[in-house]
Protein backbone atom coordinates (compact mmCIF):
# COMPACT_ATOMS: atom_id res chain seq x y z
CA UNK A 1 0.00 0.00 0.00
CA UNK A 2 1.43 3.46 -0.97
CA UNK A 3 0.85 6.92 0.59
CA UNK A 4 -1.39 7.71 -2.13
CA UNK A 5 -4.27 5.76 -0.76
CA UNK A 6 -3.68 6.19 2.76
CA UNK A 7 -5.87 8.96 4.06
CA UNK A 8 -3.61 11.92 5.53
CA UNK A 9 -6.27 11.50 8.90
CA UNK A 10 -6.68 8.58 10.63
CA UNK A 11 -6.82 7.07 14.28
CA UNK A 12 -4.88 4.60 16.26
CA UNK A 13 -7.27 2.78 17.94
CA UNK A 14 -7.74 1.31 21.64
CA UNK A 15 -3.79 1.12 22.19
CA UNK A 16 -2.01 1.20 25.47
CA UNK A 17 -0.02 5.47 24.72
CA UNK A 18 3.36 5.42 26.13
CA UNK A 19 4.17 9.09 25.43
CA UNK A 20 7.98 8.38 25.69
CA UNK A 21 8.69 10.60 28.43
CA UNK A 22 8.96 7.88 31.02
CA UNK A 23 5.36 8.00 32.21
CA UNK A 24 2.70 5.39 32.47
CA UNK A 25 0.95 3.96 29.95
CA UNK A 26 -2.77 4.90 29.34
CA UNK A 27 -5.37 3.46 27.34
CA UNK A 28 -6.23 6.17 24.30
CA UNK A 29 -7.29 6.80 20.57
CA UNK A 30 -4.57 8.71 18.77
CA UNK A 31 -5.37 11.08 15.71
CA UNK A 32 -2.85 11.78 13.02
CA UNK A 33 -3.67 14.58 10.65
CA UNK A 34 -1.35 16.01 8.26
CA UNK A 35 1.44 14.21 9.38
CA UNK A 36 0.88 15.84 12.82
CA UNK A 37 -0.35 14.40 16.03
CA UNK A 38 -3.83 15.71 16.21
CA UNK A 39 -5.25 14.65 19.45
CA UNK A 40 -4.37 12.03 22.01
CA UNK A 41 -8.08 11.18 23.65
CA UNK A 42 -9.44 9.03 26.18
CA UNK A 43 -11.19 5.89 23.98
CA UNK A 44 -13.87 7.42 21.91
CA UNK A 45 -14.56 4.12 20.31
CA UNK A 46 -14.11 2.45 16.86
CA UNK A 47 -15.91 4.71 14.20
CA UNK A 48 -16.77 7.59 16.41
CA UNK A 49 -15.86 10.27 14.03
CA UNK A 50 -15.71 7.79 10.89
CA UNK A 51 -11.94 8.15 10.68
CA UNK A 52 -10.24 5.40 8.78
CA UNK A 53 -9.17 3.39 11.71
CA UNK A 54 -5.70 1.23 12.60
CA UNK A 55 -6.91 -1.48 15.85
CA UNK A 56 -4.33 -1.28 18.37
CA UNK A 57 -6.04 -3.59 20.86
CA UNK A 58 -3.52 -4.74 23.17
CA UNK A 59 -0.57 -2.91 21.20
CA UNK A 60 1.87 -0.34 22.67
CA UNK A 61 1.59 3.06 20.98
CA UNK A 62 4.82 4.71 21.24
CA UNK A 63 7.19 7.30 19.50
CA UNK A 64 9.13 6.36 16.98
CA UNK A 65 12.18 5.30 17.84
CA UNK A 66 15.12 7.37 16.90
CA UNK A 67 18.71 5.82 16.94
CA UNK A 68 21.06 8.08 17.59
CA UNK A 69 24.50 5.98 16.49
CA UNK A 70 23.99 4.11 12.95
CA UNK A 71 26.30 4.08 9.67
CA UNK A 72 23.42 3.99 7.20
CA UNK A 73 25.06 6.84 5.14
CA UNK A 74 26.95 4.03 3.60
CA UNK A 75 24.44 1.67 3.18
CA UNK A 76 20.55 4.38 2.59
CA UNK A 77 21.80 4.87 -1.06
CA UNK A 78 21.47 0.91 -1.97
CA UNK A 79 18.95 0.69 0.77
CA UNK A 80 16.43 3.25 0.60
CA UNK A 81 13.86 1.52 2.88
CA UNK A 82 15.64 0.23 5.30
CA UNK A 83 14.55 -2.59 6.16
CA UNK A 84 16.59 -3.91 9.35
CA UNK A 85 15.71 -0.59 10.99
CA UNK A 86 12.18 0.48 9.82
CA UNK A 87 11.02 -3.45 10.76
CA UNK A 88 12.07 -2.48 14.55
CA UNK A 89 10.37 0.67 14.95
CA UNK A 90 13.24 3.03 14.31
CA UNK A 91 11.93 6.07 12.51
CA UNK A 92 14.71 8.38 12.46
CA UNK A 93 18.98 7.28 12.33
CA UNK A 94 21.35 9.65 13.37
CA UNK A 95 24.54 8.65 10.46
CA UNK A 96 28.07 9.60 9.95
CA UNK A 97 28.81 8.34 13.40
CA UNK A 98 32.72 7.51 14.69
CA UNK A 99 34.37 9.43 12.79
CA UNK A 100 33.19 8.17 9.38
CA UNK A 101 30.78 10.24 7.02
CA UNK A 102 30.41 10.09 3.39
CA UNK A 103 31.31 13.44 2.58
CA UNK A 104 33.47 15.66 2.42
CA UNK A 105 35.19 13.07 -0.49
CA UNK A 106 39.10 12.98 -0.52
CA UNK A 107 40.69 12.41 -3.33
CA UNK A 108 43.27 9.86 -4.73
CA UNK A 109 44.95 7.75 -2.72
CA UNK A 110 43.21 8.66 0.62
CA UNK A 111 39.84 8.10 -1.11
CA UNK A 112 41.24 4.52 -2.17
CA UNK A 113 41.67 4.41 1.71
CA UNK A 114 38.46 5.60 3.06
CA UNK A 115 36.47 3.78 0.95
CA UNK A 116 38.35 0.55 0.76
CA UNK A 117 38.43 1.04 4.90
CA UNK A 118 34.39 1.53 5.37
CA UNK A 119 33.63 -0.97 2.20
CA UNK A 120 31.74 -3.50 4.63
CA UNK A 121 29.46 -1.04 5.79
CA UNK A 122 28.23 -0.32 1.97
CA UNK A 123 30.02 -1.68 -0.47
CA UNK A 124 28.06 -0.90 -3.63
CA UNK A 125 28.41 3.34 -2.42
CA UNK A 126 28.72 4.95 -5.86
CA UNK A 127 30.29 8.00 -4.20
CA UNK A 128 29.15 10.50 -6.72
CA UNK A 129 29.31 13.37 -4.60
CA UNK A 130 32.04 15.96 -3.38
CA UNK A 131 30.45 17.96 -0.62
CA UNK A 132 27.99 17.47 2.76
CA UNK A 133 25.54 18.84 1.18
CA UNK A 134 25.41 17.51 -2.47
CA UNK A 135 25.48 13.85 -0.39
CA UNK A 136 22.23 15.53 1.66
CA UNK A 137 20.81 16.33 -1.84
CA UNK A 138 21.62 12.73 -2.89
CA UNK A 139 19.75 11.10 0.34
CA UNK A 140 16.75 13.73 -0.81
CA UNK A 141 16.27 12.31 -3.58
CA UNK A 142 15.84 8.62 -2.37
CA UNK A 143 12.24 7.32 -1.26
CA UNK A 144 13.49 7.17 1.78
CA UNK A 145 11.53 5.21 4.89
CA UNK A 146 13.12 6.70 7.69
CA UNK A 147 14.02 10.42 8.73
CA UNK A 148 17.86 11.11 8.34
CA UNK A 149 19.81 13.42 10.86
CA UNK A 150 23.41 13.92 9.80
CA UNK A 151 26.93 14.36 11.47
CA UNK A 152 30.07 14.96 9.97
CA UNK A 153 32.97 12.80 10.42
CA UNK A 154 36.67 13.83 11.74
CA UNK A 155 38.46 10.98 10.53
CA UNK A 156 36.65 11.83 6.55
CA UNK A 157 37.48 15.37 7.47
CA UNK A 158 41.24 14.44 7.89
CA UNK A 159 41.74 12.35 5.28
CA UNK A 160 40.22 15.05 3.33
CA UNK A 161 42.48 17.88 4.38
CA UNK A 162 45.48 15.64 5.16
CA UNK A 163 45.32 12.16 3.89
CA UNK A 164 45.92 9.29 6.46
CA UNK A 165 49.67 10.59 7.94
CA UNK A 166 50.41 9.48 11.48
CA UNK A 167 51.32 13.66 12.85
CA UNK A 168 49.45 16.62 13.86
CA UNK A 169 48.29 18.64 11.56
CA UNK A 170 49.82 22.31 10.05
CA UNK A 171 48.19 25.27 10.47
CA UNK A 172 46.99 24.84 6.69
CA UNK A 173 45.56 22.09 6.71
CA UNK A 174 43.78 22.36 9.86
CA UNK A 175 42.13 25.19 8.19
CA UNK A 176 41.00 23.16 5.61
CA UNK A 177 39.57 20.92 8.19
CA UNK A 178 37.57 23.86 10.10
CA UNK A 179 36.23 25.29 6.63
CA UNK A 180 35.13 21.33 5.90
CA UNK A 181 33.43 20.91 9.33
CA UNK A 182 32.20 24.84 8.63
CA UNK A 183 30.27 23.80 5.39
CA UNK A 184 28.85 20.55 6.73
CA UNK A 185 26.89 22.15 9.83
CA UNK A 186 26.02 24.89 7.12
CA UNK A 187 24.21 22.72 5.34
CA UNK A 188 23.00 20.29 7.69
CA UNK A 189 25.68 18.33 9.92
CA UNK A 190 23.63 18.26 13.51
CA UNK A 191 27.55 17.80 14.89
CA UNK A 192 30.56 16.33 14.65
CA UNK A 193 31.77 12.55 15.60
CA UNK A 194 35.49 11.12 16.37
CA UNK A 195 36.52 7.98 15.52
CA UNK A 196 39.65 7.62 17.74
CA UNK A 197 41.15 3.97 17.82
CA UNK A 198 40.40 4.38 13.83
CA UNK A 199 43.01 5.91 11.45
CA UNK A 200 43.12 8.79 10.49
CA UNK A 201 41.35 9.70 13.34
CA UNK A 202 43.28 8.14 15.96
CA UNK A 203 46.35 10.66 14.71
CA UNK A 204 44.46 13.47 15.96
CA UNK A 205 45.53 15.37 19.21
CA UNK A 206 43.30 16.66 21.53
CA UNK A 207 43.86 19.89 20.84
CA UNK A 208 42.78 19.38 16.88
CA UNK A 209 40.10 17.94 18.13
CA UNK A 210 39.06 20.90 20.09
CA UNK A 211 39.50 22.74 17.78
CA UNK A 212 36.90 21.58 15.42
CA UNK A 213 34.30 21.14 17.93
CA UNK A 214 34.92 25.24 18.11
CA UNK A 215 33.21 25.42 15.01
CA UNK A 216 31.12 22.92 15.97
CA UNK A 217 29.27 25.02 18.68
CA UNK A 218 29.46 28.54 16.46
CA UNK A 219 26.44 26.24 15.02
CA UNK A 220 25.22 25.06 18.39
CA UNK A 221 25.83 21.71 17.30
CA UNK A 222 26.98 18.58 19.96
CA UNK A 223 30.29 16.31 19.35
CA UNK A 224 29.72 12.25 19.12
CA UNK A 225 33.12 10.52 20.71
CA UNK A 226 34.33 6.53 19.66
CA UNK A 227 36.82 7.73 22.77
CA UNK A 228 40.40 6.27 22.34
CA UNK A 229 40.40 3.70 24.49
CA UNK A 230 37.33 1.35 25.81
CA UNK A 231 39.57 -1.00 27.69
CA UNK A 232 42.43 -0.59 30.63
CA UNK A 233 42.60 3.01 29.16
CA UNK A 234 38.77 3.53 29.87
CA UNK A 235 39.19 6.57 32.13
CA UNK A 236 41.87 8.45 30.43
CA UNK A 237 39.38 8.49 27.35
CA UNK A 238 36.48 9.87 28.81
CA UNK A 239 38.80 12.21 30.54
CA UNK A 240 39.91 13.37 27.22
CA UNK A 241 36.26 13.40 25.70
CA UNK A 242 35.50 15.50 28.41
CA UNK A 243 38.45 18.37 27.58
CA UNK A 244 37.04 18.31 23.92
CA UNK A 245 33.73 18.93 24.79
CA UNK A 246 34.60 21.35 27.64
CA UNK A 247 36.89 23.14 25.43
CA UNK A 248 34.84 23.69 22.34
CA UNK A 249 32.28 24.00 24.22
CA UNK A 250 29.64 21.69 22.97
CA UNK A 251 27.26 19.25 24.24
CA UNK A 252 29.13 15.97 24.75
CA UNK A 253 27.84 12.43 23.37
CA UNK A 254 29.89 9.15 24.54
CA UNK A 255 28.88 6.52 21.73
CA UNK A 256 28.09 3.17 22.71
CA UNK A 257 29.24 3.03 26.24
CA UNK A 258 31.19 0.04 27.24
CA UNK A 259 34.22 -1.78 28.71
CA UNK A 260 36.48 -4.57 26.40
CA UNK A 261 38.56 -6.82 27.78
CA UNK A 262 37.93 -9.74 30.79
CA UNK A 263 40.54 -7.89 32.83
CA UNK A 264 38.82 -4.57 32.58
CA UNK A 265 35.34 -5.89 33.60
CA UNK A 266 33.47 -3.48 36.00
CA UNK A 267 35.09 -0.41 35.36
CA UNK A 268 32.22 1.12 33.88
CA UNK A 269 30.96 1.69 37.77
CA UNK A 270 33.81 4.36 37.41
CA UNK A 271 33.02 5.93 34.40
CA UNK A 272 29.65 6.09 34.84
CA UNK A 273 30.32 8.02 38.08
CA UNK A 274 32.62 10.37 36.61
CA UNK A 275 30.50 10.84 33.74
CA UNK A 276 27.86 11.72 36.34
CA UNK A 277 30.13 13.85 38.02
CA UNK A 278 30.91 16.00 34.77
CA UNK A 279 27.06 16.58 33.99
CA UNK A 280 26.72 17.94 37.77
CA UNK A 281 29.58 20.15 37.18
CA UNK A 282 27.33 21.49 33.96
CA UNK A 283 28.64 19.73 30.98
CA UNK A 284 25.64 18.25 29.06
CA UNK A 285 26.86 14.68 28.85
CA UNK A 286 25.16 11.81 28.01
CA UNK A 287 25.36 8.41 26.49
CA UNK A 288 24.38 5.63 24.05
CA UNK A 289 24.12 1.78 23.72
CA UNK A 290 23.60 -1.28 21.94
CA UNK A 291 22.38 -4.28 24.08
CA UNK A 292 25.12 -6.93 23.43
CA UNK A 293 27.53 -8.30 24.88
CA UNK A 294 29.85 -8.13 21.72
CA UNK A 295 31.33 -5.52 19.41
CA UNK A 296 31.63 -5.23 15.51
CA UNK A 297 34.60 -3.43 13.63
CA UNK A 298 37.35 -4.21 10.86
CA UNK A 299 39.87 -6.42 12.28
CA UNK A 300 42.56 -3.80 11.24
CA UNK A 301 41.38 -1.65 14.31
CA UNK A 302 42.79 -4.30 16.48
CA UNK A 303 46.15 -3.49 15.71
CA UNK A 304 47.91 -0.55 17.21
CA UNK A 305 47.41 2.38 15.72
CA UNK A 306 50.95 3.13 14.24
CA UNK A 307 50.52 -0.43 12.43
CA UNK A 308 47.54 1.36 10.48
CA UNK A 309 49.23 4.90 9.08
CA UNK A 310 49.25 5.43 5.60
CA UNK A 311 46.15 2.87 4.95
CA UNK A 312 46.44 -0.76 4.29
CA UNK A 313 48.86 -0.64 1.68
CA UNK A 314 51.80 0.27 4.07
CA UNK A 315 50.00 -1.56 7.02
CA UNK A 316 50.44 -5.00 4.80
CA UNK A 317 54.04 -4.03 4.13
CA UNK A 318 54.95 -3.78 7.62
CA UNK A 319 53.11 -6.88 8.60
CA UNK A 320 55.09 -8.67 5.67
CA UNK A 321 58.63 -7.12 7.60
CA UNK A 322 59.82 -9.62 10.02
CA UNK A 323 61.43 -7.02 12.17
CA UNK A 324 58.51 -5.00 12.58
CA UNK A 325 55.99 -7.83 12.58
CA UNK A 326 57.95 -8.92 15.60
CA UNK A 327 57.47 -5.71 16.95
CA UNK A 328 53.66 -5.41 16.21
CA UNK A 329 53.08 -9.30 17.86
CA UNK A 330 54.60 -7.97 21.18
CA UNK A 331 52.73 -4.91 21.37
CA UNK A 332 49.89 -6.98 21.06
CA UNK A 333 50.67 -9.61 23.27
CA UNK A 334 52.57 -7.48 26.35
CA UNK A 335 51.65 -3.73 25.53
CA UNK A 336 54.17 -1.09 23.70
CA UNK A 337 57.40 -0.74 25.46
CA UNK A 338 57.18 3.05 26.34
CA UNK A 339 53.37 2.99 27.44
CA UNK A 340 50.47 1.38 29.02
CA UNK A 341 48.70 -1.56 27.44
CA UNK A 342 45.81 -0.15 25.43
CA UNK A 343 43.91 -3.34 24.77
CA UNK A 344 43.53 -6.66 25.51
CA UNK A 345 44.47 -9.47 22.65
CA UNK A 346 41.73 -11.93 23.47
CA UNK A 347 41.68 -14.50 20.36
CA UNK A 348 39.06 -16.57 21.68
CA UNK A 349 36.80 -13.94 22.11
CA UNK A 350 37.70 -12.32 18.00
CA UNK A 351 35.35 -14.34 15.15
CA UNK A 352 35.11 -13.45 11.63
CA UNK A 353 31.93 -11.85 10.31
CA UNK A 354 32.71 -11.24 6.37
CA UNK A 355 36.00 -10.86 4.27
CA UNK A 356 35.23 -8.69 1.36
CA UNK A 357 31.86 -8.35 2.20
CA UNK A 358 30.46 -11.40 1.72
CA UNK A 359 30.59 -14.62 3.67
CA UNK A 360 31.41 -16.99 0.48
CA UNK A 361 34.94 -17.87 2.78
CA UNK A 362 35.64 -20.50 4.92
CA UNK A 363 37.12 -18.19 7.32
CA UNK A 364 34.14 -16.60 8.21
CA UNK A 365 32.11 -17.53 11.82
CA UNK A 366 35.51 -19.31 12.71
CA UNK A 367 37.12 -17.70 15.93
CA UNK A 368 41.09 -16.85 15.50
CA UNK A 369 41.43 -19.70 18.29
CA UNK A 370 39.51 -22.02 16.09
CA UNK A 371 41.70 -20.88 13.05
CA UNK A 372 44.79 -21.03 14.69
CA UNK A 373 44.08 -24.90 15.98
CA UNK A 374 43.38 -26.07 12.41
CA UNK A 375 46.46 -24.36 11.37
CA UNK A 376 48.66 -25.79 14.38
CA UNK A 377 49.91 -21.85 15.04
CA UNK A 378 49.68 -19.40 17.52
CA UNK A 379 46.17 -17.02 17.14
CA UNK A 380 48.29 -13.97 17.26
CA UNK A 381 50.22 -15.43 14.34
CA UNK A 382 47.65 -16.19 12.14
CA UNK A 383 45.34 -12.85 13.12
CA UNK A 384 48.70 -10.97 11.73
CA UNK A 385 49.22 -13.51 8.61
CA UNK A 386 44.92 -12.81 7.84
CA UNK A 387 45.32 -9.02 7.69
CA UNK A 388 48.76 -9.93 5.67
CA UNK A 389 46.49 -11.53 3.20
CA UNK A 390 43.27 -9.57 3.41
CA UNK A 391 44.11 -6.07 4.65
CA UNK A 392 41.11 -4.09 5.86
CA UNK A 393 38.47 -6.41 4.07
CA UNK A 394 37.57 -8.27 7.08
CA UNK A 395 35.06 -7.36 9.60
CA UNK A 396 34.81 -9.32 12.84
CA UNK A 397 32.49 -9.53 16.16
CA UNK A 398 34.54 -9.59 19.16
CA UNK A 399 32.74 -10.90 22.48
CA UNK A 400 34.26 -8.90 24.90
CA UNK A 401 31.65 -6.98 27.23
CA UNK A 402 30.61 -7.94 30.57
CA UNK A 403 27.38 -8.67 31.06
CA UNK A 404 27.26 -6.79 34.42
CA UNK A 405 28.85 -3.85 32.56
CA UNK A 406 26.79 -4.08 30.08
CA UNK A 407 22.90 -4.09 32.30
CA UNK A 408 25.08 -1.11 34.45
CA UNK A 409 25.19 1.12 31.51
CA UNK A 410 21.70 0.24 30.29
CA UNK A 411 20.32 1.45 33.66
CA UNK A 412 21.79 4.41 33.97
CA UNK A 413 18.72 7.37 33.23
CA UNK A 414 21.50 9.39 30.46
CA UNK A 415 22.02 6.53 28.09
CA UNK A 416 19.55 6.61 25.01
CA UNK A 417 19.96 2.71 23.10
CA UNK A 418 21.24 3.13 19.90
CA UNK A 419 22.13 0.26 17.34
CA UNK A 420 25.78 1.15 15.54
CA UNK A 421 24.12 -0.76 12.73
CA UNK A 422 23.64 0.30 9.43
CA UNK A 423 20.89 -0.94 6.79
CA UNK A 424 20.45 -4.19 5.71
CA UNK A 425 18.39 -6.74 3.91
CA UNK A 426 17.99 -10.67 4.24
CA UNK A 427 19.18 -10.77 0.56
CA UNK A 428 23.25 -9.89 1.60
CA UNK A 429 25.48 -12.17 3.09
CA UNK A 430 27.89 -12.12 5.48
CA UNK A 431 27.66 -12.46 9.35
CA UNK A 432 26.94 -8.76 10.26
CA UNK A 433 26.61 -7.65 13.98
CA UNK A 434 23.03 -8.59 14.96
CA UNK A 435 21.93 -5.48 16.32
CA UNK A 436 21.39 -4.21 13.06
CA UNK A 437 18.34 -6.29 12.74
CA UNK A 438 17.55 -6.77 16.23
CA UNK A 439 18.57 -3.91 18.71
CA UNK A 440 15.25 -2.14 19.84
CA UNK A 441 13.16 -5.57 19.72
CA UNK A 442 15.96 -7.20 21.94
CA UNK A 443 15.95 -4.39 24.30
CA UNK A 444 12.18 -4.76 24.96
CA UNK A 445 11.37 -8.54 24.71
CA UNK A 446 14.72 -9.78 26.40
CA UNK A 447 15.59 -6.75 28.87
CA UNK A 448 12.07 -5.59 29.46
CA UNK A 449 10.01 -8.56 29.47
CA UNK A 450 12.20 -11.32 30.02
CA UNK A 451 14.67 -10.09 32.94
CA UNK A 452 13.42 -6.87 33.76
CA UNK A 453 16.62 -4.71 33.67
CA UNK A 454 13.89 -1.82 32.65
CA UNK A 455 10.41 -1.11 32.87
CA UNK A 456 9.01 -0.78 29.58
CA UNK A 457 8.00 3.26 29.86
CA UNK A 458 11.64 3.53 30.72
CA UNK A 459 13.30 1.66 27.77
CA UNK A 460 10.28 3.83 25.80
CA UNK A 461 11.81 6.89 27.09
CA UNK A 462 15.38 5.95 26.27
CA UNK A 463 14.22 5.28 23.12
CA UNK A 464 12.40 8.35 21.90
CA UNK A 465 12.85 11.64 23.97
CA UNK A 466 16.15 11.05 25.35
CA UNK A 467 17.43 10.83 21.67
CA UNK A 468 15.12 13.32 20.57
CA UNK A 469 16.64 15.92 23.44
CA UNK A 470 20.17 15.59 22.40
CA UNK A 471 19.51 16.25 18.79
CA UNK A 472 17.34 19.33 19.73
CA UNK A 473 14.21 18.11 17.74
CA UNK A 474 11.81 19.60 20.10
CA UNK A 475 8.98 18.23 17.59
CA UNK A 476 9.76 14.63 17.90
CA UNK A 477 10.17 11.82 20.84
CA UNK A 478 7.29 12.19 22.46
CA UNK A 479 3.69 11.28 21.77
CA UNK A 480 1.57 14.30 22.27
CA UNK A 481 -0.50 16.84 19.76
CA UNK A 482 1.57 19.36 17.68
CA UNK A 483 4.19 16.83 17.61
CA UNK A 484 5.37 14.96 13.96
CA UNK A 485 3.69 11.69 13.48
CA UNK A 486 6.53 9.33 13.95
CA UNK A 487 4.86 6.46 15.81
CA UNK A 488 5.87 2.66 16.96
CA UNK A 489 2.74 0.18 17.14
CA UNK A 490 4.08 -2.99 18.79
CA UNK A 491 3.07 -5.86 21.11
CA UNK A 492 5.40 -6.11 24.10
CA UNK A 493 4.05 -9.60 25.06
CA UNK A 494 5.40 -10.66 21.58
CA UNK A 495 8.22 -8.57 20.56
CA UNK A 496 11.32 -10.43 20.27
CA UNK A 497 14.57 -9.82 18.37
CA UNK A 498 15.67 -13.29 15.76
CA UNK A 499 18.38 -12.29 14.55
CA UNK A 500 21.71 -13.89 15.86
CA UNK A 501 24.98 -14.08 15.26
CA UNK A 502 25.12 -17.05 12.94
CA UNK A 503 21.94 -16.27 11.44
CA UNK A 504 21.94 -12.32 11.81
CA UNK A 505 19.67 -11.72 8.52
CA UNK A 506 16.25 -11.90 10.27
CA UNK A 507 13.33 -9.21 10.84
CA UNK A 508 12.35 -9.12 14.69
CA UNK A 509 8.63 -10.45 15.40
CA UNK A 510 5.64 -8.45 17.45
CA UNK A 511 6.20 -4.51 15.56
CA UNK A 512 2.72 -4.01 13.79
CA UNK A 513 2.89 -0.70 12.56
CA UNK A 514 5.76 1.96 11.50
CA UNK A 515 4.38 5.28 11.12
CA UNK A 516 7.37 7.77 9.43
CA UNK A 517 5.76 11.65 8.82
CA UNK A 518 1.62 10.51 9.95
CA UNK A 519 2.18 7.91 6.79
CA UNK A 520 2.93 4.12 7.45
CA UNK A 521 5.67 2.19 6.44
CA UNK A 522 5.02 -0.69 8.18
CA UNK A 523 1.25 -1.74 7.78
CA UNK A 524 0.37 -5.07 9.69
CA UNK A 525 3.72 -6.50 9.60
CA UNK A 526 4.42 -5.38 5.81
CA UNK A 527 6.30 -2.82 3.56
CA UNK A 528 4.35 -0.14 2.40
CA UNK A 529 6.71 1.09 -0.07
CA UNK A 530 6.10 4.61 0.97
CA UNK A 531 8.63 7.20 0.94
CA UNK A 532 7.60 9.09 4.32
CA UNK A 533 11.77 9.59 5.17
CA UNK A 534 13.35 13.05 5.00
CA UNK A 535 16.77 14.97 5.80
CA UNK A 536 16.07 16.74 9.11
CA UNK A 537 16.72 20.33 9.83
CA UNK A 538 19.62 20.56 12.41
CA UNK A 539 17.95 22.88 15.13
CA UNK A 540 20.25 26.16 15.96
CA UNK A 541 19.88 26.00 19.67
Amino acid sequence: MGDAIFPARFAIRAGTVLDGTGAPGRRADVIVADGYIDAVNELQGAGSDRLHEIDASGLVVAPGFIDLHTHCDFSLPAHPRAPSMVRQGVTTVVVGNCGFSTAPVPTGEPFNLLRGYTAFLGKDLDWSWRTFGEFLDRLRSLPLAVNVAPLVGHGTVRAFAMGYDDRPATNTELDRMRNAVDEAMSTGAFGLSSGLIYPPGTYAPTAELVALAEVVARHRGFYATHMRNEGPLLMEAVAEAVQVAAGGGVPLQLSHHKVLGRPNWGMTERSLAYINEQRRGGLDVTCDQYPYEASSTNMAALLPGWAQAGGTGEMQSRLRDPEVRSRIRDELLHGPPDGPKTREFEPDLVTIASVGGTSENLLVGRSLDDLAADRQAESVDVFLDLLAQHGGSMEVVVFAIGREDLERVMQDPHVAIASDGWTLDPSQGGLPHPRSYGTYARVLGHFVREVGVLELAEAVRKMTSLPARRLGLGDRGRLEPGHRADLVVFDPDRVVDRATFLAPHQFCDGVAHVIVNGAPVILAGEDTSTGAGSILSAPRR
